[in-house]
């Protein structure tokens, strides 16, 4: 997925879950993951996967991103924008989606 095809980066307060439709799998050093709606399979790196665990019951981006400046040897700025980044693309290809205010 090329990241200049995501205009729109989402906000750091934005809330995401992973779908139920999502079934994830760690395989080696890769998270594996099968979207059931599309039938498309994906791989995501440490950061990737370090983000769907973090969603998989809900979270605020924000918070995703503490919890991952405790495991990541990264600069606040830079995980961010890293963050955000993967949260676009895994929002569009249905992986995580915006969760419903309560």
């Amino acid at each position: 997925m090329a990241a200049d095809a995501f205009a729109a980066l989402p906000s750091l307060p934005l809330r995401v879950r992973a779908p139920e439709q999502v079934l994830m799998r760690q395989v080696g050093n890769e998270m594996v993951m099968l979207n059931l709606g599309s039938e498309n399979y994906y791989g995501l790196n440490d950061v990737g996967a370090q983000l769907m665990r973090h969603a998989e019951g809900g979270a605020a981006l924000h918070e995703i991103a503490n919890r991952l400046l405790a495991e990541f040897d990264v600069s606040p700025e830079q995980l961010e924008s890293d963050l955000c980044r993967v949260a676009a693309q895994l929002l569009a290809v249905g992986l995580i989606e915006e969760e419903p205010a309560a």
